[in-house]
């Protein structure tokens, strides 16, 4: 087959750093050839032309018009998903989008639903899932090995790691704080181990400490300006949420957190055993104590943050004409949660979330 053309729109930091290195190993691979770049700021789109040797465009418009791509990459800010998710249905293209998919569960159906009409993949960015120690784990959780699942408690951020490109500053564009743009990985990563049940309510208390302590930004005080950083932008987020079946979720998320060992984790809590991820620990009670029942050691790839693996899955689904990696159902599911977390945080108090059948 020939390589599968690919178009990414938005050369910013995470493009920069996450999906052209993943895609210059796709194309390595003879999975992909990236024909196009664009960005609102020339000066990144041709940087990123010089090193990767494809086209810079200023718009999508003309990227998808003078390129013919088979999928388009959106590495945009969130209040550009939809139009741009749109424009690539429009020319033909697949779609793989960074998280969050959308600014709210309205956008994200009207992305799906589009990509229902022109028969076409969508896709979100959760590169959690295509972790070997994911997937190992995921596997032993359905066989059955930890019983049922009652609880798996998550946290993420970094030390100093509010986020410093201004347009995270602005709930208009960002969408939200650290809770959208750093635990959408974590619950998402939880729902899938647990195979996707339905969240049933949501609790979650927002707060933007940088505020009161500006000092937490570290060397970033010298690029943020704390009094230009809107209210709504969180830098720290703990939630609780119900799921159906009988398990619960506990989530901290913080931008601004102290130095630790283990900057981001899951530890899972079932009627027989217990597991944690990054790194993976497995055990189990046998024979009334408790034992390791990991995989051996070096049997499976460390967990990192690069993409490699997601977009081999995803160029390989848009070749072989299966199901997106992340489904329609699953985009939805995710996009609802993070909708009621963000408004059981404004009302002070745990609200229902909103039921699949009332999209």
């Amino acid at each position: 087959m020939k390589p599968t053309r690919v178009a990414v729109a938005g050369c910013g930091s995470i493009a920069v750093s996450g999906h052209l290195p993943a895609c210059r190993a796709a194309a390595e691979a003879g999975l992909c050839e990236l024909v196009g770049v664009c960005d609102i700021v020339p000066e990144r789109a041709q940087s990123v032309s010089r090193e990767y040797g494809a086209p810079a465009f200023g718009t999508v418009a003309e990227m998808l018009s003078g390129t013919g791509p088979d999928v388009l990459v959106i590495t945009t800010f969130p209040d550009s998903h939809r139009e741009l998710t749109l424009q690539g249905f429009s020319s033909g293209c697949h779609v793989l989008c960074e998280k969050p998919v959308a600014m709210n569960t309205a956008e994200a159906a009207q992305m799906v639903s589009a990509a229902e009409e022109a028969g076409r993949l969508l896709s979100v960015c959760f590169q959690y899932r295509h972790w070997d120690e994911s997937v190992w784990l995921k596997e032993r959780i359905a066989g059955g090995a930890l019983g049922h699942v009652h609880s798996i408690r998550t946290w993420g951020g970094g030390v100093h790691g509010f986020a410093t490109n201004p347009d995270y500053h602005r709930v208009a564009r960002a969408g939200g704080g650290v809770l959208a743009h750093w635990t959408i990985h974590n619950l998402d990563l939880a729902l899938w181990l647990l195979d996707h049940p339905e969240p049933v309510t949501a609790s979650a208390f927002c707060h933007q400490r940088l505020a009161a302590a500006p000092e937490a930004l570290g060397p970033s005080l010298d690029v943020v300006d704390p009094g230009a950083v809107e209210p709504g932008i969180e830098d720290f987020a703990t939630a609780f949420v119900r799921l159906e079946g009988s398990a619960v979720i506990t989530v901290e998320a913080d931008w601004l957190q102290a130095p630790s060992e283990r900057h981001e984790g899951w530890e899972i809590l079932g009627e027989r055993g217990a597991a944690s991820l990054s790194p993976l620990r497995f055990r189990i009670v046998k024979d009334g104590s408790w034992v390791d029942d990991g995989p051996p050691p070096g049997t499976l790839a460390p967990s990192d943050y690069g993409m490699e693996r997601l977009y081999t899955a995803f160029l390989e689904t848009v070749r072989s004409g299966g199901p997106a990696p992340v489904t329609g159902a699953e985009i939805l599911r995710i996009q609802r949660l993070m909708d009621a977390l963000y408004e059981s945080a404004a009302l002070g108090r745990e609200v229902p979330v909103k039921a699949p059948s009332n999209e």
